[in-house]
C-alpha cells in the first residue's frame, strides 16, 4: 500500500509549468520561460501567476551548467519554482565533495563522465566559494515533490524508496555521511536513491548480448515501472533505451517485484529518460518531459492548469540554439 504522509506535499494556490532536463543550456531556459509568460525582475526569473517545476538534470553536458544552476536557484528562493535532484546534479556533488576522511570525491566517475563534472568545474575557475555555494545548495534540494493531484520525480516513484529516503534527511539535507552511504553499493539508502535518480532496471540474460550505438555491451535495460511485467517482452517493457531489445518474452527467472505506478495515481512528471517530443506521454498520468535537448533535441515544459490526465496541448518546446 502507498503511504500518504510524504513530507514533499505543496500546497499552493495556483498552476504550475514543470520544465524537463536542461543539461546546461541556459540561453534554452531562458527562451522557454519567455515563451511561458515569465519575465526577469531584479534578475529573478518569475511569473505573476504560476510558478516552475523543475524535474532535475539542470547540469552536464550543455555550454552553461552555471547559467542554469543561477537561473534555477535564483527561481526557487524567490519562490517563484520548486525544483527536485536529478541523477546529474547527485554526480556533481558526489564528485566535487570531498569525504572528510580519506580527503577524496564520496565517488569517482567514469573518465567520460569526469570531463563533462570537470568542465562545470571550470565555470567557476577563480571562484571555488560560488562552486561551494551552489553544492550546499543542491544538497538541500528534494528527491520528490507532491503537489496533490500531481507529482514529481527525476526518474521513478517508489513509496518505500521515498520514505526511506526522508528517514535518512534528518537534517533537511544530504549530509556528508549519507553521501558516503551512497559509496556502498549494497545499502538501501543506496537503492533508494539510485531508484528515485535513475529508474528501475532489469538485467539482461547472460548470453544475450546487447551493444549500444558506442558499441559498449549492456547487461541492464530500464523498464516501465507502471506496467506488470509478466509476459511481457524485453521490447514491450523497456523504456527510454538507446539500444534494440529483442521481442521475445523475458524469462520468469529475471522477473522481480516492484511498486506499480498505475493509472489510478495522480499525474507524475518525471524526467531522465530523452523520449523526445513525440514520445513524452507514457500513459494518461505519466509524462516524461526531458525532450532529450542534451542529445540534440529540444528543452520542453508542461503547463499544468489542473487537469487530471496529461493534455497533448499543453506542451511547450524550444529548440536548441546554434553555440
Amino acid at each position: 500500500m502507498e503511504k500518504t504522509d510524504y513530507k514533499r506535499i505543496i500546497k499552493e494556490k495556483c498552476f504550475y509549468d514543470v520544465i524537463g532536463d536542461i543539461h546546461g543550456y541556459a540561453n534554452e531556459l531562458e527562451e522557454l520561460l519567455l515563451k511561458l509568460g515569465y519575465h526577469k525582475i531584479y534578475g529573478v526569473w518569475q511569473h505573476d501567476y504560476r510558478k516552475a517545476v523543475f524535474v532535475g538534470d539542470f547540469v552536464d553536458r550543455g555550454p552553461s551548467s552555471r547559467g542554469v544552476l543561477s537561473i534555477v536557484k535564483g527561481m526557487v528562493e524567490g519562490g517563484f519554482a520548486h525544483a527536485v535532484l536529478g541523477n546529474h546534479e547527485l554526480n556533481l556533488i558526489l564528485y566535487l565533495t570531498k569525504n572528510p576522511e580519506t580527503g577524496k570525491p564520496f565517488k569517482k566517475p567514469s573518465e567520460s563522465g569526469r570531463k563533462y563534472l570537470e568542465a562545470i568545474k571550470n565555470e567557476f575557475k577563480g571562484e571555488p566559494n560560488a562552486l561551494k555555494e551552489y553544492l550546499r545548495w543542491l544538497r538541500k534540494l528534494p528527491f520528490y515533490l507532491d503537489f496533490v493531484k500531481f507529482r514529481v520525480v527525476h526518474a521513478y516513484w517508489n513509496s518505500e524508496y521515498l520514505q526511506l529516503i526522508d528517514d535518512h534527511r534528518k537534517g533537511g539535507k544530504l549530509s556528508k555521511t549519507m553521501l558516503g552511504l551512497l559509496s556502498d553499493p549494497d545499502h538501501p539508502f543506496t537503492a533508494a536513491v539510485n531508484g528515485v535518480s535513475k529508474g528501475l532496471e532489469m538485467k539482461l540474460p547472460a548470453d544475450l548480448v546487447i551493444k549500444d550505438s558506442n558499441n559498449i555491451r549492456r547487461t541492464n535495460f530500464r523498464i516501465k515501472y507502471w506496467e506488470e511485467p509478466a509476459d511481457k517482452t524485453f521490447y514491450e517493457l523497456s523504456y527510454g533505451n538507446k539500444f534494440k531489445l529483442p521481442d521475445y518474452t523475458v524469462p520468469k527467472q529475471l522477473l522481480f517485484p516492484f511498486e506499480v505506478y498505475d493509472n489510478s495515481r495522480p499525474l507524475l512528471f518525471i524526467g531522465h529518460y530523452c523520449m523526445g517530443k513525440e514520445n513524452m506521454i507514457a500513459t494518461k498520468n505519466i509524462c516524461c518531459i526531458d525532450a532529450c535537448i542534451a542529445s540534440k533535441g529540444t528543452l520542453a515544459a508542461y503547463k499544468w492548469n489542473g487537469e487530471t490526465e496529461i493534455n497533448p496541448e499543453h506542451f511547450v518546446f524550444v529548440n536548441l540554439k546554434e553555440n
